[in-house]
């Protein structure tokens, strides 16, 4: 894994695209949705690193706050008490150079998905069943799938979600191994979107 992002974070992002996204992005940040699992802290890790963008990741945020994993959070305060911290962090950061990776449930709380599409140029990183699975099946600090059955959870969370995730201004798929592949998949999106809304 270190070697593979050491491969993505020397890979050049020409100077000219850089400039453009940060120009037609000026002080608005890229907020990355979707669900746990699908590699929105990984992918917009690199990405802020190649944009020369500011990093911020709202789960660490929040666990940086109150000294608490997500999951102790969930059990102590509830969900809904979860989602308005959020919602309270998402306001402190909703102008800015920034990308900011989001927890799943997001884009979902009706006010912070009003809050990310304002102000935010949004994407959502859209995983399979099966990543997502694989890749939250031993988490135990994702307090919406834990416990047994969680493949049926998964897939009830992603019947759910995926017609509100589908309001991103741009989708791009998860890939289970190729980071490089991704972040240029997503880069490239980011340049089309904006140079057809120059164009049209």
């Amino acid at each position: 894994m270190i070697q593979s992002l050491n491969k993505i974070i020397h890979n050049p992002l020409s100077l000219k695209k850089k400039e453009f996204i940060n120009n037609k992005l000026k002080d608005k940040p890229i907020i990355l949705v979707g669900m746990p699992g699908s590699g929105k802290t990984a992918i917009g890790k690199i990405m802020a690193k190649k944009l020369n963008r500011i990093f911020y990741d709202t789960d660490q945020i929040i666990e940086g706050r109150f000294g608490y994993t997500i999951s102790e959070i969930f059990e102590k305060m509830g969900e809904k008490k979860f989602r308005e911290i959020e919602y309270e962090e998402l306001l402190k950061i909703k102008n800015g150079n920034f990308v900011i990776a989001t927890g799943g449930g997001a884009y979902i709380y009706p006010k912070s998905h009003y809050l990310i599409n304002k102000y935010g140029f949004t994407i959502w990183i859209k995983a399979s069943q099966k990543i997502i699975v694989q890749r939250t099946i031993n988490n135990k600090n994702r307090p919406l799938l834990q416990g047994s059955g969680i493949i049926t959870k998964v897939k009830v969370l992603l019947r759910e979600r995926n017609p509100i995730y589908s309001k991103a201004k741009l989708t791009v798929f998860a890939t289970k191994e190729n980071k490089i592949k991704m972040l240029n998949n997503v880069i490239y999106a980011i340049s089309k979107n904006l140079n057809d809304n120059k164009n049209g």
